[in-house]
């Protein structure tokens, strides 16, 4: 009886702390994001392969929000810091370039503070993946091809609905100053 007792306490224990445990990771990795420009610290298509996070490290998925209802691809589950690595701070208004009523391309200029903190992350991460985060989602990731220096920026291979989203929420950031 007493050995029933003992194993049946240590199965609660056990219980208790693991819901505990993963309830905990869920909470902070469903905090919303600031909005910024993150390094994309690892990625899978299967959530638990980035899990557990590390501290210092919060979940993103991206679910391709503004693909065309007929292109499928499943949700990709980002390990990204919990504060942006680049601020969204513009110096001046965000410029669209566009095919018909569809944004192609943004460009836009960084304030200067901004700007060392892009030109550090494309320098340390060159051939890697970021991510632009606006209203706690993601928006779109980009490979970095080239160091970015003075804060001039040119935003392109969005899923084009992404890039309209992204241009009128930069707009909205832009007009609230």
């Amino acid at each position: 009886m007493r050995r029933c007792a003992c194993l049946l306490a240590a199965l609660l224990v056990i219980g208790n702390y693991a819901p505990a445990s993963a309830q905990d990771n869920k909470k902070e990795s469903s905090k919303k994001l600031p909005d910024g420009v993150y390094a994309v610290l690892c990625e899978s298509l299967i959530e638990k392969d980035v899990l557990p996070l590390k501290d210092g490290e919060a979940l993103a998925v991206h679910r391709h929000r503004y693909l065309k209802k007929d292109d499928k691809e499943p949700p990709r589950f980002l390990v990204v810091r919990p504060a942006p690595d680049v601020d969204l701070a513009l110096a001046s208004a965000p410029k669209a370039v566009k095919e018909g009523e569809e944004v192609v391309r943004i460009l836009l200029k960084l304030q200067p503070k901004a700007a060392t903190a892009l030109e550090r992350l494309t320098s340390d991460r060159l051939g890697r993946q970021v991510t632009i985060v606006v209203g706690g989602e993601v928006v779109t990731m980009h490979k970095i091809r080239e160091v970015i220096k003075g804060g001039e920026v040119q935003i392109t291979s969005c899923a084009l609905g992404a890039a309209n989203y992204l241009m009128e929420q930069l707009q909205a950031r832009q007009r609230n100053k």
